[in-house]
């Protein structure tokens, strides 16, 4: 008697493992999307901290602008000393050399996207490092179908939130 396996046989283990990899990729692929949230998440909010940290410590105001190129999918922060000129983080070449300016990019550019009122040339918000406070505003970090907000209030807390508190960030 032949020893192996038949092409039945082969095709039937094919079917079942093409079966299984349906089923378990949709499943895989939204982990990868929180997964990449949570990693955004976690730079954003170091970033967010550090210049809230740099404000206390110089009494300095230091606005928070927002940019996005929707049709690059790109996205960034400017944080900067409070100036007449604002700094784009898109073109960080146009900031002039007087400005104290520091730019978050993030990690996952091509897979998240900030969703915000308020984009370059308007401040998001500001730290005011004099007043221990910061101007209240929150926006949405996407990564695919996953969301979180981020909270600046003005008693200076940075908060993330679930998704559901999204419609005063992004409506209006």
């Amino acid at each position: 008697m032949a020893k192996g396996f038949t092409l039945l046989e082969i095709l039937v283990a094919l079917l079942i493992l093409s079966v299984t990899a349906l089923m378990t990729l949709p499943v895989w692929q939204r982990s990868n999307e929180q997964m990449i949230l949570v990693k955004e998440q976690h730079k954003l909010q170091l970033f967010l901290r550090k210049i809230q940290s740099r404000a206390e410590n110089s009494s300095d105001i230091w606005f928070i602008v927002a940019n996005r190129d929707l049709a690059q999918q790109q996205w960034c922060l400017t944080a900067q000393i409070k100036h007449t000129q604002i700094c784009d983080c898109l073109n960080p070449n146009t900031c002039p050399n007087e400005v104290s300016a520091q730019y978050y990019y993030p990690y996952f550019a091509d897979k998240t996207m900030l969703i915000s009122k308020k984009y370059f040339p308007q401040e998001l918000s500001r730290f005011n490092g004099m007043r221990d406070t910061l101007s209240t505003i929150c926006f949405v970090l996407q990564a695919g179908s996953s969301r979180s907000v981020f909270s600046l209030f003005n008693v200076g807390s940075v908060k993330l939130k679930d998704y559901q508190s999204q419609s005063a960030c992004v409506s209006g």
